[in-house]
């Protein structure tokens, strides 16, 4: 992982601890007020909800997947890109992206793996807008790490031949370490 992937997770895990902090906090206060019997049963509901969400989330995702390759399509993951990355690599950055070098942030898209080569291509919204996607070849090496936390996320590290490293961030790391370690057909 970069430097830049490294802040990025450190960000990512402070933001959760706080989150954390601030449920703790208002169960306190809400047994406070009602006693801890209710306050338990409300947290409780909530993480419920949440993991709920999350899986029905995962589970379309997977679904979508599926029907993706039985139709014919290369395997492909849902991907975040970094800005600057895609300015290093010559991928035009759609909006007020474009005029910033020093832009900080993801674009949406999805990462394609067809004939050893790996493609990530922007959402639409974004390539209407005129962002460009990004060719991987195989000279470039790949390591595939899972990340903690919910939705199954994990970091692509991509390294060009020139020392030249990106983060993108996916989903189903598992899935894409194996379509990377298969034979290409």
């Amino acid at each position: 992982m970069t430097e830049y992937g490294r802040d990025r997770e450190r960000r990512r895990r402070t933001r959760a601890l706080l989150g954390l902090g601030q449920v703790a906090a208002l169960a306190a206060l809400l047994s406070l007020k009602t006693g801890w019997l209710p306050a338990a049963a409300t947290l409780v509901g909530v993480l419920a909800s949440i993991a709920a969400v999350l899986w029905v989330v995962m589970w379309r995702d997977a679904r979508a997947e599926h029907r993706r390759r039985a139709a014919g399509e290369p395997p492909s993951w849902p991907a975040q890109f970094p800005i600057q990355a895609a300015l290093l690599l010559g991928a035009k950055a759609p909006g007020r992206h474009a005029r910033r070098a020093d832009e900080v942030g993801e674009l949406f898209g999805r990462l394609a793996l067809a004939g050893g080569e790996l493609r990530w291509e922007p959402r639409k919204g974004d390539r209407e807008r005129g962002a460009g996607a990004v060719t991987f070849d195989r000279s470039w090496t790949a390591e595939v790490v899972a990340l903690c936390g919910p939705g199954a996320q994990g970091c692509l590290t991509l390294t060009s031949p020139d020392g030249t490293a990106v983060d993108v961030w996916i989903r189903h790391p598992a899935d894409l370490r194996c379509a990377l370690t298969a034979p290409v057909r």
